[in-house]
């Protein structure tokens, strides 16, 4: 993945690209569901090289900004875990599915951040709510699934 430079005289949200484009030229062609609707949404590039999306749909308009965005907008793309519905009646589905998979990744974190040796038990606790919305969004999602069948 290519390195994000800041822009020394502005803040975050204003980051370019370094050198490499990797991470955004990775992103072209991939979608993004629609946070309203679930329709897959092409990833674009706007005039400062950043992601969005828009949902004429809708009418949303999504640009992601400063390097966390990016990276997490990259890393979820290039994982191939943003689903993006197309019919009504799975949407609801669909972005349930899509908010287990960021849940995964935020334990994932919070793991990473977990020491062998030092126990933080701030971290303990949040580790143990993500898990506890992990399963409550897993069994929504089942139940969605028993219903339609």
């Amino acid at each position: 993945m290519g390195q994000l430079k800041r822009n020394q005289t502005q803040g975050n949200v204003n980051v370019t690209l370094g050198a490499s484009r990797a991470p955004i030229s990775e992103l072209t062609g991939k979608e993004f569901p629609c946070p309203l609707c679930g329709e897959g949404l092409p990833i674009l590039l706007s005039k400062r090289n950043k992601p969005y999306f828009t949902c004429n749909r809708c009418g949303v308009q999504t640009f992601v900004r400063g390097k966390t965005g990016i990276s997490r907008l990259h890393e979820m793309a290039v994982a191939g875990i943003l689903v993006s519905g197309r019919k009504e009646g799975a949407s609801y589905g669909i972005r349930l599915y899509n908010r287990l998979e960021g849940l995964k990744l935020q334990k994932h974190d919070l793991d990473k951040k977990h020491g062998l040796f030092i126990s933080d038990p701030d971290l303990i606790h949040a580790i143990s709510l993500v898990d506890g919305e992990i399963e409550k969004v897993q069994g929504e999602l089942a139940k969605l699934a028993r219903e339609t069948d």
